[in-house]
């Protein structure tokens, strides 16, 4: 379960600078409608520590069996194997349930973490223009990535 002031609070904690360094603009209650909308046609998912939301992803169908990341979020302090495990775990139950094969995602170029994160992950680049990039990746091969997971350096059997 989730509340979308959760989910708004930490899009606004963790959103923001990249969004400006974008040439965009972060507003709460612009971001809130954006939730507000997105809710009737997105599923949630959400990882929890001590009942405090800190992962979530909310993804939307867009075509058959291809759905769109509408957020992907975990609270800096929590951005670990066991949080991503579990969020990962629970998008491969609703991909099971929902018939997902593949998923889509946009990152501003000035989110460098997510850029090395989708790329990490194996997600490929199918679009790009001048402040983003639209990501696709199979979600079989998505999920089989768990080298995505490991410590850089880890062997790797």
């Amino acid at each position: 379960m989730f509340d979308i002031d959760e989910i708004l609070s930490l899009d606004l904690l963790t959103l923001r600078e990249h969004t400006v360094l974008a040439g965009d603009v972060l507003d709460a209650a612009t971001q809130r409608r954006l939730l507000e909308q997105s809710i009737g046609t997105a599923e949630v998912v959400t990882v929890r520590r001590g009942g405090t939301l800190v992962a979530y992803a909310m993804l939307r169908p867009q075509e058959a069996g291809l759905w769109f990341v509408l957020g992907f979020n975990t609270h800096p302090a929590h951005r670990d194997a066991s949080v991503f495990r579990e969020l990962f775990a629970q998008i491969a139950a609703l991909a099971a349930r929902r018939s997902i094969t593949a998923l889509r995602s946009n990152v501003y170029r000035s989110n460098r973490l997510s850029m090395a994160f989708h790329r990490r992950l194996g997600f490929s680049v199918t679009r790009e223009n001048a402040k983003g990039v639209e990501f696709t990746a199979n979600l079989r091969e998505l999920m089989g990535a768990t080298r995505a997971l490991r410590p850089r350096g880890a062997v790797r059997a």
